[in-house]
């Protein structure tokens, strides 16, 4: 069952001033987890006259929460961290006013035109001022390599490149909340998080001159040394490759196929040179396959006639002469 497409507004105008902390405290809570929460000293603002309110976007794993509120700092503690296991993520976006983020004693400021990424696995603190507006997008666990945050939070700038594409469609899903559906809302969600995954790389190098065709090549390398394995999968070789499967899914699309295409065809194509070879003829077809990473003998026939228009048995009686000319013969116009 699918799940369904949320849209919430939510204020504490609402509720009566000495039951409005608590009654923020919990509604965060529900839509961030454990947390601890510090209001400002009754001197400056009392948390019996606390001010705030959101619109929340949710469908499945998918959230994005966009708020207003006077003062408050919240803080994820180690205790939370061991207490709920969540490894999910948070972009924090300011929309107006500015927030910081602190991580093991290093204060990080974020303005308006930047973002902070943040893993709900470590601990952090978040605070910001009077009447600050922003959105929190939640990055569902998996969707970016953990090693995007390994350091502590990151902050992006929004203004220029990726990350400006980032922020003009996180703006547009707020702003289109009531006009999406539930598979419209996860879609652009994800397509945010792939950008963010994006921008990331290019602020600390993760990838390397030459963007997604350095990330296409070395899934190519990997591929060429481990694609006898047949425990080898697409998310497997993203998460050895520290990459997230999303990010090594765009990179692979912009070099024209996918992992898992890329996978089945270097099988293929081994498992094609190895009945060609004499050294193999010992070995039957169906052991080929399987020493060619293949987990099943009819699927490496489909998808070897696919591939080569002919079948396993047919290059194998062909022998290796056939393959050297072929090899070797000059094309012939017709």
């Amino acid at each position: 069952m699918a799940a369904e497409y949320e849209v919430q507004f939510t204020t504490t105008g609402r509720v009566p001033a000495r039951d409005r902390a608590e009654f923020w405290t919990d509604h965060v809570r529900f839509n961030h987890g454990t947390l601890d929460y510090s209001f400002p000293h009754p001197d400056e603002h009392s948390p019996a006259g606390f001010a705030g309110a959101t619109h929340v976007q949710r469908c499945g794993g998918h959230q994005l929460v966009e708020f207003w509120s006077d003062r408050i700092t919240y803080a994820r503690t180690a205790r939370h961290v061991r207490g709920d296991d969540d490894r999910s993520m948070r972009l924090f976006v300011p929309k107006s006013g500015a927030l910081t983020v602190t991580h093991d004693g290093h204060a990080l400021p974020v303005p308006v035109g930047h973002a902070a990424l943040v893993s709900m696995a470590r601990p952090f603190e978040l605070v910001h001022r009077p009447q600050a507006r922003a959105w929190v997008l939640t990055v569902p666990e998996g969707c970016l390599p953990d090693r995007a945050v390994a350091d502590g939070p990151s902050v992006l700038d929004l203004r220029r490149g990726v990350g400006a594409v980032a922020g003009t469609m996180t703006r547009a899903l707020a702003r289109e909340r009531t006009s999406l559906s539930g598979p419209a809302f996860v879609a652009i969600s994800a397509r945010v998080i792939e950008l963010v995954s994006l921008a990331l790389a290019d602020t600390h190098g993760h990838i390397r001159p030459g963007g997604l065709q350095a990330v296409a090549a070395a899934a190519h390398a990997y591929v060429d040394e481990r694609s006898d394995d047949p425990d080898l999968t697409p998310a497997s070789m993203a998460r050895d490759l520290g990459w997230s499967l999303r990010q090594l899914q765009l990179a692979l699309r912009a070099a024209g196929t996918t992992p898992a295409e890329l996978l089945r065809n270097r099988r293929l194509d081994r498992a094609r040179s190895r009945l060609e070879d004499p050294r193999w003829n010992a070995v039957s077809v169906g052991g080929i396959a399987f020493a060619s990473g293949f987990g099943s003998l009819g699927a490496f026939g489909t998808a070897f006639r696919a591939r080569f228009g002919t079948t396993p048995k047919a290059v194998r009686a062909a022998g290796p002469a056939a393959a050297l000319n072929a090899a070797v013969s000059p094309a012939v116009s017709p």
